[in-house]
């Protein structure tokens, strides 16, 4: 169980616990690969617990990314079959047909 720093002062930090968890995610891998590629660093603490610290202390502050545009995605009208060069989406005469 977690007592230190208690959620309510993390969430004074971060906007949202969606949030809080990305951010602290991301700092325990940047903790944890630095340890792994320097032998000299020991951890006292599991890197969580650091990350956590950290954004307790002020020493990484979460800032939120510019809003992006939606991406926009095209249907292909035209696509090649695996059992042939038909189309994958018919138009409306083969529609008709079936309705005959």
């Amino acid at each position: 169980m977690m007592l230190y720093p208690s959620m309510n002062d993390l969430l004074k930090k971060v906007p949202n616990r969606y949030a809080l968890v990305n951010v602290a995610a991301k700092r325990a891998r940047d903790i944890a690969d630095e340890a792994e590629a320097n032998p000299d660093v020991h951890l006292n603490e599991k890197p969580v617990s650091l990350a956590l610290d950290d954004i307790i202390n002020d020493r990484i502050v979460p800032v939120e990314a510019p809003e992006e545009e939606e991406p926009v995605f095209e249907a292909h009208k035209e696509f090649i079959s695996p059992y042939g060069d038909e189309e994958a989406y018919p138009e409306e005469e083969n529609e008709e047909q079936e309705t005959e």
